[in-house]
């Protein structure tokens, strides 16, 4: 008697539960109440047909730039998804306009440390680095891949040309004497950098031994230049 006086009671609570829901759900749907669909993520034209099957608008609010979706995509949607909106109500949202574009400055005639520390603080890829022979100071960039006032996306290549310098070709300067030395390297534009004096006794004093770079090498302006020379008996 208990157990069935139990098994009644249970079944008017799950039937008043329900009748309950029914009602709100009858209510909310006699007050044109529907989710908000979750727009998120999806293309604007998708957007809009989605919002349609509701009876809800989609409206632009703004666009953002964006490294995750493609232009045209919602970012962002107010109100937010599954919220209570009346039927015929505008969802506004923001849409992406595509990854950040970023113009390139000009490079050209500047030194290469100031557009590598833009290329990096941007988020560039610093390309291979071609040297040129060139009159303009060692460094200096003479050309840029892509060229100046180009937009180019986070993570594009930027190739520069720059400067080795005027070059020219180490002579043979074995046996001669340092003061020879001198003379041969200035009438190239060139110096000596460091003397070092062997400890052997070498007849005549100050004769050159060992050059660095060797004979035939290419150097720039201003390269570094080392002689040994005899020691001074």
């Amino acid at each position: 008697m208990i157990r069935n006086l139990y098994r009644y009671l249970v079944a008017v609570t799950l039937i008043s539960v329900l009748a309950g829901a029914a009602g709100c759900s009858s209510n909310t749907a006699a007050r044109g109440l529907i989710q908000a669909p979750a727009l998120v993520g999806a293309s604007l034209i998708a957007a809009e047909a989605k919002a349609a099957e509701v009876g809800v608008q989609v409206e632009v609010a703004s666009s953002e730039a964006s490294d995750t979706l493609p232009v045209d995509f919602v970012l962002r949607q107010n109100p937010e998804p599954q919220t209570m909106v009346q039927k015929g109500r505008v969802i506004t949202v923001v849409t992406s306009s595509g990854p950040v574009v970023l113009t390139l400055p000009d490079f050209v005639g500047g030194k290469f440390e100031v557009a590598q520390v833009f290329i990096v603080a941007n988020q560039l890829v610093l390309g291979d680095l071609i040297e040129q022979v060139d009159a303009s100071p060692v460094g200096t960039v003479l050309a840029q891949e892509p060229a100046s006032n180009v937009d180019v996306d986070k993570g594009s290549v930027v190739t520069l040309t720059v400067s080795r310098g005027t070059m020219s070709t180490m002579p043979d300067l074995v046996g001669l004497s340092l003061t020879e030395s001198k003379k041969s390297l200035s009438a190239l534009g060139l110096s000596v950098s460091k003397v070092i004096v062997s400890p052997e006794l070498t007849q005549p004093a100050q004769l050159v031994l060992r050059q660095e770079p060797a004979v035939g090498d290419a150097i720039e302006k201003g390269g570094w230049i080392e002689l040994m020379v005899s020691k001074v008996p």
